[in-house]
């Protein structure tokens, strides 16, 4: 602060001392805060860069696969997975990839898939369409203890009519059949009224209802 009862030279002397107290700390503030905000900068620079990048990509592979060219849809979607797992079109790519695999009826790539999807999708919803499709699949192998497990979630994300009919499924092939009704029925209230999923869900509900008291 500057004292108005000093001379200029007295108030030079003063300026030099502090600075040379505390001179080497305010020019590495300044480098500090110069370096944050360069590397927040380059940070989003960087994500968005690496975000239009994968959207060009997953756009490439989307084209591929509905061309047909499947090979080239596969390696395009492994360099998503691969270069831009930081970017929602990973999960999504690892998701073509499982259907891929799935219509190829190749379950073992396909579910290696999904279950990266599960453990590296940046979006919930991918990670909730992972689960529900490696459910899928091992319904149909019988692997019954991890579907159950799969399904367990706390939060639906949006998704929970699909769990329930699953985890309906999954009692209808344990015998379960009052449980699956109830299951059925639970799917059931969570879709729109008049819904013609709502309306198969319920037809599923009927026909547990209809086996179990056969």
């Amino acid at each position: 602060m500057v004292d108005l009862h000093l001379s200029d030279d007295e108030q030079a002397e003063r300026l030099k001392a502090w600075w040379k107290e505390n001179g080497s700390s305010v020019i590495i503030g300044a480098i500090i805060g110069i370096s944050v905000i360069v590397g927040v900068n380059f940070w989003r620079d960087y994500k968005t860069s690496q975000g239009e990048s994968a959207s060009a990509l997953y756009e490439m592979m989307l084209g591929n696969y509905r061309a047909q060219n499947i090979a080239a849809a596969e390696t395009t979607g492994g360099k998503i997975m691969g270069t831009y797992s930081s970017t929602p079109y990973a999960g999504k790519a690892a998701l073509l990839l499982a259907k891929i695999s799935f219509d190829k009826n190749d379950l073992k790539s396909a579910q290696s898939q999904l279950r990266w999807a599960i453990g590296n999708a940046i979006e919930p919803a991918t990670v909730h369409a992972a689960r529900l499709r490696l459910a899928r699949v091992l319904l149909a192998e019988k692997e019954y203890a991890l579907v159950a497990d799969l399904i367990a979630v706390d939060e639906f994300g949006g998704f929970e009519s699909e769990y329930k009919e699953l985890s309906g499924d999954l009692h209808v092939v344990k015998g379960e059949l009052d449980q699956a009704r109830e299951a059925y029925l639970a799917a059931a209230q969570t879709v729109p009224l008049g819904s013609s999923y709502g309306d198969m869900l319920k037809m599923k509900a009927d026909n547990a209802a209809v086996t179990g008291a056969q």
